[in-house]
């Protein structure tokens, strides 16, 4: 296509007059996730670097285009900030520093504790030589003159009297890092990786040939491709207003054509406007007119006609795009043009910086022995809200996600704190809060989950999670509770699960499953119950299933005190099986049988709840089965024994 085509199509900035007024402003508004996470980040990206220069309306950001010739400078500093390599190693450093001067200076004569501490001061010290010795690679490729003896001083570090030498060798560390040119260029790469990795593959500034590119050469790169088009469509504007004389505009374009900070889409309208119109005498009404007179561009984004669009692809945003050029055979006549403007553009750009990286647990089985394992996924929240509110809810989703594993999940500080701002929220405003989650790698994949948040769910949340999720003392598990609530999923399967490791490590900890069981119970009672009777009857249940738990709990003691603890296994396998088969009649079978071999007869109460249909099967077994496994005095939250 030729480029006259694509000025005509760009400079239609008569309709642009009309959507920005008289001062060159530009509207975003909120619409799906993707975008209202990179509006998200764009604010963050400007908040960090103290120039708030977008104002925040009800469902829109504005911005005037001359306000974003800095942007690139905020951009890499906000990224920088957050990936410093640099601070990252100090802390590590400084943090290792005291658990080998702790164990060093332990001047203890029991000879277990002082393998103990040689243990601690052997691993923490393999641990941070291989992360020095991964920075002094990296440092050595981009400055050969860094002290690199440091190794040899560090692995001689072995006594009290070794622990200045100890602080001289990590001084000497950071000092390297902190290294302007050096600190600059490796957490450059870093933040460049992860944004290659996961969003935009080798766009722009990202792609492997720029990476012999300077920092400040890497963020000129950045401004040409993702913010100067949106300058020059303010100047272009300016010139339709008749702000500047021919001769002005003449004089500022050459000077533009003789810089490198434009494109060469803006290049071609920049010389065809000199040699078409400008040299050979033509006003500003036959500028205009031309302009009027072609095809116009619409992006597919925002839906306005604008300056300059090029073809949405992956390069846009890796998780809901493919390489568009490479796939035409799965576009309809092969069309792949999906046009996207340079504001949209550069909004889907800030994505990065509006999500939030959130740790996931999830179980495995390896070698017949269940493994918990975390990996990082991305989230946003799309609240149906407006701007402000939007920013905070990910704001607050972002901050919570960094604390402490064994803090509440990240979701439900945020559920309860929306739910308690707005006493009088509705159910479908609850069911608009939207939960995104994906993880996605550069050529490779993109998984990507979905769900709302239940009405029923967030009451859960706000009025009973605090005395039994918040109770749980397995983090890891209760964060995989807390994610199958979120997406509507029976926690029956874990719970299970959970009862079976409790065997597997010696009965441990059966009590965590029985927080799970009565978990469990108040959803079902809060999704289907009667609300006018709802508080008493998950009271009533939950009563119920703690009498279950009990008599499970005499029994395992009984079995202990008799030495008959071998037998337990047995039994508590086999039940496992009657339920997750629903064979209410063979776990009844092996209940009595269990008793009849304590002497005992079974209790009414449990032939009650079997018959009574108030609680459903699954719970009835699983809270007699966490008992039977449990030991009676196992510890329980703020070290209260479970008597």
């Amino acid at each position: 296509m030729e480029w006259e085509v694509n000025i005509v199509q760009a400079l239609e900035c008569l309709i642009l007059y009309k959507k920005w007024g008289e001062k060159v402003k530009i509207k975003v508004y909120l619409q799906d996730w993707f975008l209202n996470a990179g509006i998200v980040g764009f604010l963050k990206i400007l908040e960090k670097a103290k120039d708030e220069f977008a104002s925040k309306k009800e469902n829109y950001i504005e911005f005037d285009t001359e306000d974003l010739k800095k942007f690139d400078q905020y951009y890499f500093s906000y990224f920088f900030n957050i990936y410093n390599i640099a601070e990252k190693m100090a802390n590590k450093l400084d943090k290792s520093f005291k658990v080998i001067k702790n164990n060093l200076e332990n001047e203890t004569e029991d000879k277990k504790e002082q393998k103990i501490c040689k243990d601690k001061i052997a691993q923490e010290k393999k641990y941070i030589k291989q992360s020095i010795k991964i920075q002094l690679d990296k440092i050595k490729k981009i400055d050969e003159t860094v002290y690199n003896n440091i190794l040899e001083e560090y692995n001689k570090i072995d006594k009290i009297e070794d622990i200045e030498e100890l602080n001289t060798v990590f001084e000497t560390i950071k000092q390297n890092m902190y290294e302007e040119h050096i600190n600059k260029k490796l957490t450059l790469n870093l933040f460049k990786s992860i944004l290659s990795k996961t969003y935009f593959g080798q766009a722009s500034f990202l792609n492997v040939v720029k990476t012999g590119l300077s920092y400040e050469e890497q963020q000129k790169v950045f401004y040409k491709d993702y913010i100067s088009n949106i300058v020059e469509m303010g100047y272009i504007h300016d010139i339709l207003e008749n702000k500047y004389t021919i001769d002005e505009v003449q004089a500022e374009i050459r000077e533009k054509l003789e810089g490198s900070l434009i494109t060469k889409e803006m290049q071609s309208i920049y010389n065809n406007l000199l040699k078409k119109y400008i040299e050979k005498g033509k006003n500003i009404e036959d500028i205009k007119s031309y302009m009027i007179e072609k095809v116009q561009s619409n992006c597919v984004m925002c839906g306005d006609t604008e300056l300059l669009t090029s073809t949405y692809s992956e390069g846009n945003f890796v998780p809901l795009a493919v390489s568009s050029d490479n796939m035409k055979n799965f576009f309809w006549n092969q069309n792949v043009k999906m046009p996207i403007c340079d504001v949209c553009k550069l909004i889907l750009f800030c994505i990065p910086a509006g999500m939030s990286s959130i740790s996931k647990t999830y179980r495995e089985v390896e070698l017949g022995n269940p493994v918990y394992k975390e990996k990082e996924v991305y989230s946003f929240i799309n609240y149906d809200t407006n701007i402000q509110q939007l920013y905070n809810i990910n704001f607050m989703l972002s901050a919570n996600s960094k604390q402490d594993k064994s803090m509440e999940n990240p979701y439900q500080k945020v559920i309860v704190d929306i739910v308690e701002q707005e006493k009088k929220l509705t159910e479908w405003k609850l069911n608009n809060i939207f939960v995104i989650e994906f993880d996605a790698e550069y050529l490779a994949y993109s998984r990507m989950e979905y769900f709302n948040i239940k009405e029923y769910v967030a009451k859960f949340f706000t009025k009973y999670s605090k005395q039994l999720l918040s109770v749980i003392t397995d983090y890891k598990y209760k964060l995989q509770i807390v994610d199958y609530i979120l997406k509507n999923k029976d926690i029956n399967y874990l719970i299970n699960d959970k009862i079976r490791e409790t065997i597997v490590n010696g009965y441990e900890n059966g009590f965590n499953s029985f927080l799970a069981i009565q978990t469990r119970n108040t959803l079902n009672k809060l999704k289907k119950g009667d609300r006018k009777m709802e508080k008493e009857e998950i009271e009533k249940s939950n009563k119920k299933l703690y009498a279950l738990y009990s008599m499970g709990v005499a029994i395992h003691e009984e079995l202990k005190y008799k030495k008959e603890l071998n037998k337990l296994e047995g039994y508590t396998y086999k039940m496992l099986n009657s339920i997750k088969a629903g064979n209410k009649n063979e776990f009844m079978d092996i209940v009595i049988r269990l008793n009849i071999a304590m002497g005992k007869d079974v209790s009414p109460i449990f032939l009650e709840v079997m018959q009574d249909g108030e609680l459903d099967f699954g719970s009835i077994g699983h809270s007699f089965l966490a008992g039977l496994v449990s030991n009676k005095y196992e510890k329980k939250e703020g070290g209260k024994e479970n008597e």
